[in-house]
């Protein structure tokens, strides 16, 4: 399961129904509140797809997919979508298993879960191939990224498109820490999930290779910290890397969409925009798309 930076968390909804008593969130739980929006991600994906094909897709591998939130997410929007997860993680495929797809019903019959490498995973022929919260960073050499961008141009079919998120700017190059608060929401279980805060640090960065030390921390209402609940070791690559990784790896195109930032709100305007040409800022977010 993977990150994103407290300025970069995607939105969770408000609840509205009464708080029910139940035990402390577990920290995927938390994470999913924290970090993670798969309307958003899936309502972008659905927009690029049809601009560049005129047509909606149907099936769509969530690579690295931890709980599998956004697997499970296409696979409730229509009767005829089917999701794949995929991910090396045994024991959170098993939650993912346990408080996901047994509440999902039929749905579940239209999500599978592979405990696989991505870089090995060819089949089934899918539309859409996403590896979101800078999963794959965690392929710290060149000619490993390469046999992964490869392996999903395969299993892509015609047309098909390929998801990545990444960050940059100035302060990802360097230690930090932020903090942010996080309202109430439900748990894939219907567990009332209270306000928390989601702490983000950057531990250590490396000029020389890239190399990104990263934890998160979940601050409780009850005073509790549960510390470095995720950590990540990564390489923070770069949108030229990506885009000669992509070119190299057979596919036909890339674009980068990146972010905007409103001046007068002080914060990211949440609108992802075609860019060929952005000015460095303190933080950034995109999505690259590579088109087969």
């Amino acid at each position: 399961m993977t990150a994103s930076t407290t300025t970069r968390g995607r939105r969770t909804a408000r609840a509205q129904r009464p708080e029910r008593p139940g035990t402390r969130p577990d920290k995927h739980v938390l994470y999913e509140a924290a970090v993670q929006g798969a309307d958003y991600d899936l309502d972008f994906m659905e927009r690029v797809y049809r601009r560049l094909n005129g047509r909606a897709f149907v099936r769509f591998r969530e690579d690295f997919c931890g709980t599998a939130l956004v697997a499970a997410a296409w696979a409730l929007r229509r009767p005829e979508n089917r999701a794949w997860g995929v991910d090396l993680d045994r024991a959170t495929l098993e939650w993912a298993r346990r408080h996901r797809l047994a509440r999902m019903r039929d749905a579940a019959s239209r999500v599978k879960l592979l405990r696989r490498d991505v870089r090995t995973v060819e089949a089934p022929a899918v539309d859409v191939v996403a590896a979101y919260n800078y999963s794959y960073w965690v392929f710290h050499r060149r000619r490993d990224l390469l046999a992964y961008f490869r392996a999903v141009r395969r299993s892509l079919r015609p047309g098909g498109l390929f998801f990545l998120t990444a960050f940059g700017g100035s302060e990802a190059q360097g230690t930090l820490t932020e903090r942010k608060r996080v309202t109430t929401s439900y748990s894939a279980d219907g567990e009332r999930v209270p306000p928390f805060t989601y702490v983000w640090e950057q531990q250590r960065f490396n000029v020389v290779d890239h190399r990104l030390r990263c934890h998160i921390h979940f601050q409780l209402r009850d005073g509790t910290t549960i510390r470095r609940a995720f950590s990540y070791d990564w390489r923070l690559w770069t949108l030229p890397e990506m885009s000669d990784a992509l070119a190299e790896a057979g596919f036909r195109r890339s674009m980068a969409y990146v972010e905007g930032w409103d001046d007068k709100r002080n914060r990211p305007d949440e609108v992802l925009r075609v860019r060929r040409h952005f000015p460095n800022q303190e933080s950034w977010l995109a999505v690259v798309v590579g088109v087969r």
